[in-house]
């Protein structure tokens, strides 16, 4: 098993014998397939995992990041269903009911960068994956350092009509969303 550095990109300390060898016999692969560029790069890999220079793995692992948490995909998967569904809702309010709400403080604002799983994963998922497309172009990154805790308070709204089965919310559903966002902004300012 590889023990790992606590380092962002989780570069291992060590590897097992048996494990090094797979990963030799791959990059011998790449090297007679690749051109000379990757053939040297291959190379210099393979000597640094024969010989075990541990201090030398991040240049065998350089292009690998952390991995994306399953919760992580889920939260986002869960506010953008949320975000559709309010977004159809308003679109089939009469014009008199949307004068009445606020529903600029439901806008969705991208995420923050404490949540950059949230932000990558999100602009992967919009820009190559070719979802969510209605946010193509859009600015993706969050100015405001609350965002996550706004979708959470208004996803427990979300689940709860969810329990119901609601497709489509009237003016006086939208009106709990927004509560929740008004809410926090009265957390915040405390």
């Amino acid at each position: 098993m590889l023990k790992m550095k606590n380092q962002p990109h989780m570069i291992p300390e060590s590897i097992p014998l048996i494990e090094r060898q797979l990963l030799i016999n791959q990059c011998r692969i790449l090297a007679v397939i690749g051109d000379e560029k990757e053939r040297e790069l291959q190379e210099k890999r393979i000597e640094i995992l024969e010989k075990g220079y541990t201090g030398l793995y991040p240049k065998v692992f350089n292009n690998l990041y952390e991995e994306v948490p399953l919760s992580v995909y889920s939260e986002i998967s869960d506010i953008m269903k949320m975000y559709s569904r309010i977004n159809d809702s308003i679109r089939l309010l009469p014009e008199d009911d949307k004068g009445l709400l606020d529903l600029a403080s439901l806008e969705f604002e991208g995420f923050d960068q404490d949540s950059g799983m949230h932000y990558y994963m999100m602009s992967y998922l919009v820009d190559r994956m070719d979802e969510h497309g209605e946010y193509k172009g859009r600015e993706l990154k969050s100015h405001k350092s609350n965002s996550l805790l706004k979708y959470n308070r208004m996803l427990s709204v979300y689940f709860e009509y969810e329990k119901l089965k609601k497709e489509q919310y009237t003016s006086e559903d939208l009106q709990k969303f927004i509560d929740q966002v008004l809410s926090l902004s009265l957390d915040t300012q405390q």
